[in-house]
């Protein structure tokens, strides 16, 4: 049996790990950084006390990401670069002061926790050819297990990886994650940072490329680095699987989606005609941004009988999906995937993100497994394509 001492901290410990999670993911959003088990269990190493909540609602209003770095500069106050630094010393010396007062459990921890954010930040704010930066990137430990927590071990990784891999985002990533496995192995000793940075490198590497030329070149090597950490190595089996079995040519995977009235449909249902599906999710901003574009694309392709253009939601909340559905009225069919079918569809093609774009041919073999956007510039040009 619980008793109330027990409740009243595990509210505490909820309390507080809520407050840390959901600040600390909205700091490290900028990156493409998606907190792991590895994250959860940085922050259940934090003191979870009554007064830590106030310290990490101290630290998560300090480090207000879209205070220093906006989506768009005129969405907040413009500042220069000098006025942000400005700030962010004062929000660093407010944040020590505050913490000053909180016992030394508590104290201890979140202050390390705040020098690292500060150092995060300050980094970040900083032009590539100050002097300051590489002096500041040289104060960073790549195994404090806390860094995690603001990117820092990630940061380490970057700064030391020597080839330019700008172009390649988008396509073959084979070469920058073999050169990130490669600064691990230098530098990494601490058993959650590598754990964390194995995810970090292994999402990189094959959520953000395409078009490999062979992936064992990435993947035999990470495994085998990756030794005994079975559970990161099975979070991406399936996407490696994926890339292995879609290539260009070969039958697109069948699966069932969902109509507004609760039809059950499949995408073998439109063999004879070519499809392009756009999956996506009421919550995802960059998908609803290339909506615009696929509306234009819609009208401008009506006619083309030989097309169909379909847009499968992968909502877990099937009313947010309709009332948007119902409030836009889009004029090319609108399906979702429940739970089941989410899962198969995402295992089929190793979807790990979205937007997420397929495109198959007439005859239901794919002509590419992660396609080109409708935003994309060559839109009406590559989706003429028919050819497998």
């Amino acid at each position: 049996m619980t008793n109330k001492n027990d409740k009243e901290q595990m509210k505490n410990y909820l309390s507080c790990a809520e407050v840390l999670r959901k600040g600390l993911q909205a700091m490290l959003i900028s990156f493409l950084f998606i907190p792991t088990p590895t994250m959860a269990q940085v922050v259940d190493d934090l003191p979870t006390e009554p007064h830590a909540r106030q310290a990490a609602e101290c630290i998560n209003k300090a480090y207000d990401y879209d205070f220093f770095f906006p989506f768009k500069e005129d969405d907040k106050m413009h500042l220069t670069p000098e006025q942000k630094l400005d700030s962010l010393k004062a929000r660093y010396n407010a944040v020590a002061r505050a913490l000053k007062k909180l016992p030394k459990e508590v104290r201890t921890p979140y202050s390390h926790l705040n020098d690292l954010a500060e150092l995060n930040f300050h980094i970040r704010l900083l032009p590539q050819d100050s002097e300051e930066l590489k002096a500041l990137e040289n104060r960073i430990d790549p195994n404090d297990t806390t860094g995690l927590l603001v990117y820092l071990p990630q940061c380490f990784i970057s700064n030391h990886l020597k080839g330019n891999y700008d172009e390649a985002w988008g396509h073959d990533l084979t070469d920058y994650g073999l050169e990130y496995i490669a600064v691990m192995k230098l530098y990494i000793t601490n058993p959650k940072v590598k754990h964390a940075l194995l995810d970090d490198c292994a999402r990189e590497t094959l959520c953000y490329g395409k078009d490999y030329a062979d992936i064992d070149r990435f993947w035999k090597p990470f495994c085998e680095y990756a030794g005994e950490d079975a559970a990161v190595i099975n979070d991406y089996q399936y996407k490696v699987d994926a890339i292995k079995r879609n290539k260009r040519g070969t039958m697109a995977p069948d699966f069932a989606f969902t109509d507004s009235l609760g039809n059950v449909h499949h995408l073998s249902d439109y063999r004879g005609r070519r499809v392009y599906i756009d999956c996506w999710a009421t919550w995802c901003g960059p998908c609803c941004k290339e909506i615009p574009f696929l509306a234009q694309h819609v009208e401008a392709l009506k006619g083309d009988t030989s097309l169909v253009i379909l847009s499968i939601s992968m909502d877990s909340n099937r009313q947010a999906w309709l009332r948007k559905i119902r409030h836009d009225r889009p004029q090319w069919p609108q399906m979702i995937v429940d739970k089941a079918q989410n899962e198969a569809l995402s295992k089929a093609y190793g979807i790990s993100g979205i937007p997420r774009f397929i495109y198959v041919a007439a005859d239901g073999s794919l002509i590419d497994a992660d396609a080109f956007r409708p935003s994309d510039n060559d839109f009406m040009e590559r989706i003429k394509d028919t050819q497998h």
